[in-house]
């Protein structure tokens, strides 16, 4: 077994004894991640769609959602019946046939949850088990007696490896350096959600600024300046340990250093990069660091009008460790050839821990 695969073990079972919270506030309620339909749509059920699924299993959300993952299901609720709620309970079956279905067999159950502050839906949560099998699962909503509401078809994944991991990718921050002052479009195609964007980010435009040679910003709608342009997103990076380098959680900095001045940030970039990811890497005992900045820059392409002479993107991704792991020879990671900057030069940093 490849190291990357042992330390993906480790990290799964590590992260089952950590409280999970409600994702909520992270996820994107419009968008619903799995395929589903409804069923059963008796004389007027109570519930009238799937909103959406949130399968979170340690640092990632997961479609679709994963054996033993912490899941949330968001189900919109009939307008008759905002006012006067039932109670409630989703099971989960395995076998298609309703005749099978009963309280005693089925394969976990979860109680509604009402909200004063949302009365357009209900959410049921809890843990998937984990000896779940890659299947279709079907997700039934009765009432106290059991009667049947609303039925639904879910994917459910055995492993994580079967299922696409989005990951939250903290802070990317964009500095523009152009030769003098120049307007400038930049956009964002990412295969995932942008969650958060400052100064704000039209979707259908990008943002549009003025750039000084210093690496000042203007936001034309705005007149507000600024060091750089940030988002926040999620996505899927598959295999982000491909090549990876254990360090010293005190020796962290100093690993940093080397690193990005060899990736080609200047200092003042290098500060703003440790200074925001060393208050949760330096106090681990060791951390797993590996920098996919390739994959990272298919997966979050950006579109920039003029075009940049010279772009330098830096992607960073680590995983705590409390004992040091040794990597084989092919994984190890490399320094990077510093570039050259040279005319038109847009710079990026970011980074996901996992």
């Amino acid at each position: 077994m490849k190291l990357r695969n042992i330390i993906a073990t480790a990290l799964i079972t590590a992260t089952l004894l950590i409280p999970l919270t409600s994702c909520g506030n992270s996820h994107t309620p419009t968008k619903v991640r799995s395929d589903h339909k409804s069923s059963f749509e008796n004389n007027e059920p109570y519930i009238t769609d799937l909103s959406y699924i949130c399968s979170i299993y340690g640092n990632a959300e997961y479609d679709p959602p994963v054996a033993g993952s912490e899941i949330y299901i968001h189900c919109g609720v009939s307008e008759k019946f905002k006012s006067d709620p039932k109670d409630l309970k989703l099971y989960i079956f395995k076998n298609p046939v309703s005749l099978f279905w009963s309280e005693d067999n089925a394969i976990a159950a979860y109680d509604a949850e009402y909200y004063d502050s949302d009365p357009d839906s209900i959410t049921f949560s809890g843990y998937l088990p984990s000896d779940m099998d890659y299947a279709d699962y079907r997700l039934v909503v009765t009432d106290e007696d059991f009667n049947i509401d609303s039925v639904f078809v879910q994917t459910i994944a055995g492993e994580a490896s079967q299922a696409t991991g989005f990951y939250s990718v903290d802070k990317p921050v964009i500095y523009l350096y152009p030769e003098e002052e120049t307007q400038i479009t930049v956009g964002l195609d990412i295969q995932g959600d942008l969650t958060c964007t400052y100064p704000a980010y039209d979707p259908n435009f990008g943002w549009n600024v003025s750039s000084a040679p210093s690496g000042v910003i203007t936001d034309l709608s705005t007149g507000r300046n600024y060091d750089y342009l940030f988002y926040e997103c999620r996505c899927d990076i598959p295999d982000p340990f491909a090549e990876s380098v254990c360090v010293r959680g005190e020796d962290t900095a100093a690993f940093l250093e080397q690193y990005l001045e060899a990736a080609g940030l200047n200092y003042s970039e290098i500060n703003d990069f440790i200074t925001y990811w060393l208050p949760k890497m330096e106090s681990n005992p060791y951390n797993l660091i590996a920098f996919p900045t390739e994959t990272y820059s298919e997966i979050a392409q950006l579109n920039v009008s003029p075009a940049p002479d010279s772009v330098i993107r830096v992607y960073m991704v680590f995983s705590p460790l409390d004992e040091e792991v040794e990597i084989p020879e092919d994984q190890q990671l490399t320094m990077p050839q510093t570039p050259e900057r040279t005319g038109f030069t847009l710079v990026e940093w970011g980074g996901s821990e996992i």
